[in-house]
């Protein structure tokens, strides 16, 4: 028996020397690593961060080399931002893509990267307050984190047709007789500003969608709601109604917006007022055939189409660069310096998409599908702008006003997602599913 606990001591005796000497030898093997790279020059990052890169595989949990590689990684992507600046795009590329392609970097930085490296491949320079502006990857840490908590949801849509259900709107938004919303005796919503009830004609727009999207869920079940269909032709008749000789459907109340020192007086216009309006007149005319919602959209297109200058909503990238006078962009809010809101374009190309569809109305069909792929083309290009580095901005007013944060509005997130789904599905263009991958992967790290 005494021999049996000798021997077993003996063994844990042993166990322990041996465990001690492997930690004593790991830890000196990571301290080699360590003081290897310390001794790598500071304008070698690169081999620094390869170097960090195989430590951490090993060690993992080693806090020297989890700090070093963000270190190093945020020092190649200024010195890649730099390089950008200069015009010198197939070094700045390398840089981003080396941090892009190096195991154990934090993953905003990569988002970081990745986006610039997409922005570096177009070759331009003109839009230099991108990568200007200051990093803070623990904002975006909390941005994706609190969308994801507060229960924000995004839908994907599969499948879509001009005169089909319209992107499921009737699941995004609601429309109850409440303190926000009241309903006028024909049932229009009016929308409460600063304690004073108006109407607000993309909530009409969208007011009309919703219910022509109930109206066809009730025939598919074989319960056709007449009810909803004619508060669907309802709305899209007060959109006639309010439609003024150059087709502007104007708002009537004061606004301001916050890019611009001037408030909006009553009769300021908005695109996606007018490009969801077509998607409205384009099912009315679908569903009762009646041409007076063909001639109404005709007009609404052709003051979508007019240019800022002129009164009208349509815009283009000139202010970012004068070399980008020709991509044209539809604006949500016609501002002073332009705000290029992402949702606002995107809900206006498929309007144009809706219209080019409409039969027997050649001409008009015509201009709506020219004008929706010079819209396609601005909005391929301008995409990665929107994109902060693991989260999305609304607009671009920290591009176009100095000094303005990028401005992050939660409510649009999963509306972006969906708008990109619809015009892959409509374009084939896989360049917006890449977008709606990545951006979405940005909300499912949590």
């Amino acid at each position: 028996m005494f021999k049996k606990i000798s021997y077993i001591g003996s063994l844990l005796l042993i166990f322990f020397i041996c465990t001690n000497t492997c930690v004593v030898q790991a830890s000196q093997t990571a301290d080699n690593y360590y003081d290897t790279i310390n001794n790598i020059s500071y304008s070698d990052p690169y081999t620094a961060l390869d170097l960090l890169s195989k430590a951490h595989s090993i060690y993992p949990n080693d806090e020297r080399f989890i700090n070093g590689l963000n270190e190093k990684a945020e020092l190649i992507l200024n010195w890649s931002r730099g390089t950008n600046l200069k015009g010198n795009y197939a070094d700045a590329c390398q840089g981003y893509t080396t941090i892009i392609n190096t195991q154990g970097v934090s993953e905003y930085i990569k988002d970081k990267a990745n986006i610039l490296n997409l922005i570096a491949k177009q070759k331009d320079i003109s839009i230099k307050d991108v990568l200007n502006q200051p990093e803070d990857f623990n904002l975006i840490e909390q941005y994706q984190k609190y969308y994801m908590d507060s229960g924000y949801q995004y839908q994907s849509i599969g499948y879509y047709d001009t005169f089909d259900n319209y992107l499921s709107i009737e699941n995004a938004v609601s429309y109850t007789d409440d303190t926000i919303i009241k309903f006028d005796v024909k049932g229009i919503p009016m929308v409460n500003y600063s304690g004073s009830y108006y109407y607000n004609p993309v909530t009409i727009d969208q007011y009309a969608l919703s219910y022509y999207n109930i109206y066809l869920n009730s025939k598919k079940m074989n319960k056709e709601n007449l009810y909803m269909k004619q508060e669907f032709l309802n709305a899209a008749d007060w959109l006639i109604d309010n439609m003024d000789s150059t087709g502007a459907i104007r708002y009537d109340f004061n606004y301001k917006h916050y890019l611009d020192d001037n408030e909006f007086q009553p009769g300021w216009v908005s695109a996606m007022a007018q490009g969801q309006a077509l998607s409205v007149f384009s099912r009315a005319y679908h569903l009762t055939g009646n041409k007076k919602y063909i001639s109404a959209g005709n007009l609404a297109l052709n003051f979508l189409t007019t240019k800022t200058s002129q009164g009208g909503p349509m815009d283009n990238l000139s202010f970012l660069g004068n070399q980008m006078a020709d991509y044209i962009f539809f604006q949500l809010y016609v501002t002073d310096p332009p705000s290029y809101t992402l949702n606002g374009h995107m809900f206006t190309l498929i309007g144009l998409y809706d219209w080019s569809n409409i039969p027997n109305n050649k001409d008009y069909s015509d201009k709506a599908s020219a004008y929706f792929k010079k819209g396609l083309l601005t909005l391929k290009y301008i995409l990665p702008y929107y994109d902060i580095g693991g989260f999305v901005c609304y607009d671009l007013g920290y591009l176009t006003r100095p000094g303005t944060p990028p401005t992050v509005n939660f409510d649009y997130y999963g509306i972006h997602l969906t708008l990109l789904d619809a015009l892959n599905i409509i374009t084939g263009d896989n360049d917006f599913k890449y977008y709606r991958n990545l951006w979405t992967s940005y909300i499912q790290k949590y």
